[in-house]
């Protein structure tokens, strides 16, 4: 016979991972030598209100003045953190406690490189992040500006001589043409009037805010010019500064990492784009760990190929407004864009393909003329 029971109910609160995770993206850490400040070697959250002379002391650093320069140019409530470092401190140990306290997209490092070694170090350190406390971060950091003693060739030489042969996909290198030309890019990969998809050229962005109309000159009084921006952005790897003619205003180039020649992520835009998927994509993937759902049955791959499909959905949304389309990052996913593979009955491999849109960094237009004779026709 069969047992009878007492009535009984019971309601659980299941957890989907539907949430949307904290953006990190546009988010700086700077740091640099600050002896003045009187809480140095700390993390201290920064924004446009912020004293720096109260927070860093009140003398110059190459910390305040790329700061100030970032703030200028990185738009509406602009918010980043500051790790103030003494002349003693190792730069990228400190870098990695920071990184542990605190969740960024860029470090920027105020203070110039001078060799590859620095370089070289803080691609490991990028890696060394990712490994430790999956946080991916790339490095912008600064290489000195020309002394009054050099001309432009002498200066390309040495500026050239630092990133040759360095790879390096998570450094971008920013030489101080002007003196605060890093904050200046920094600012302008951190404005969110703009996506991380965007290239820091895009010239519909605006000007770089700041002492940029007065062209700097070497040694011989000659004016920067673009053959000499050239050499360093084409020949140095280097992010730089440019103007166009009969078009005011000073725009800078492209992202340029020190990636290898051939790499998909010679463009800090395409690293952007992929480290925004790799952190969503993450988070998803913590909450399938062994949870069955996630299996090998044709039912659980449909079902989790759109389950890991959702940030690709989602930076792929755009928007038309007045009959102008203002595109996603990426364009939409298709079938076939996630693969999802078993090698072993307990290890799963995924596999997910972005597809950035088209971006035009080089425009040739082409003039034809009609000379038919219509009034003959006529």
């Amino acid at each position: 016979m069969e047992n009878m029971k007492l009535g009984s109910v019971t309601v659980n609160n299941l957890d989907l991972a539907q949430g949307t995770p904290s953006e990190v993206e546009c988010l700086d850490l700077f740091t640099g030598v600050a002896d003045a400040a009187p809480e140095a070697d700390q993390v201290h959250a920064i924004n446009m209100s912020t004293d720096l002379d109260a927070l860093l002391g009140s003398g110059v650093t190459n910390l305040k003045t790329q700061i100030e320069a970032a703030r200028s140019n990185g738009g509406q409530n602009w918010f980043a953190y500051v790790l103030p470092l003494t002349a003693n401190d190792n730069l990228l140990e400190m870098v990695d406690k920071a990184v542990g306290q605190v969740s960024v997209e860029s470090v920027v490092n105020c203070d110039p490189v001078a060799t590859k070694a620095e370089l070289e170090n803080m691609q490991s350190t990028a890696m060394d992040l990712i490994g430790k406390y999956q946080r991916r971060v790339f490095f912008q950091s600064a290489f000195r500006g020309p002394s009054a003693e050099e001309s432009w060739s002498d200066y390309a030489a040495l500026a050239k001589a630092v990133t040759e042969n360095v790879s390096a996909d998570r450094v971008v290198t920013v030489p101080l043409l002007y003196p605060d030309f890093l904050g200046a890019m920094a600012g302008r990969l951190a404005n969110k009037s703009v996506s991380v998809a965007d290239s820091p050229m895009r010239v519909a962005t605006g000007t770089l805010l700041g002492n940029y109309a007065e062209r700097p000159t070497d040694s011989a009084g000659r004016e920067l010019d673009k053959s000499v921006l050239l050499d360093l952005h084409n020949n140095g790897r280097f992010s730089v500064p440019t103007w166009y003619e009969d078009y005011d205003g000073t725009y800078t180039s492209d992202g340029f990492t020190l990636a290898p020649e051939t790499s998909d992520y010679r463009v800090i835009e395409n690293l952007r784009v992929a480290d925004k998927a790799a952190r969503r994509i993450y988070l998803l993937a913590v909450a399938r760990i062994g949870n069955r759902l996630l299996n090998s049955t044709p039912q659980s791959i449909a079902f989790n190929s759109t389950y890991f499909m959702k940030p690709l959905r989602e930076m792929a949304h755009g928007v038309e407004i007045n009959g102008i389309p203002f595109p996603g990052e990426i364009e939409p996913p298709k079938a076939g864009d996630i693969v999802i593979s078993w090698p072993t009955k307990y290890a799963v491999e995924i596999y997910f393909t972005l597809r950035p849109l088209n971006c035009p960094k080089d425009i040739t237009a082409n003039i034809t003329l009609d000379l038919n004779n219509y009034a003959e026709a006529a």
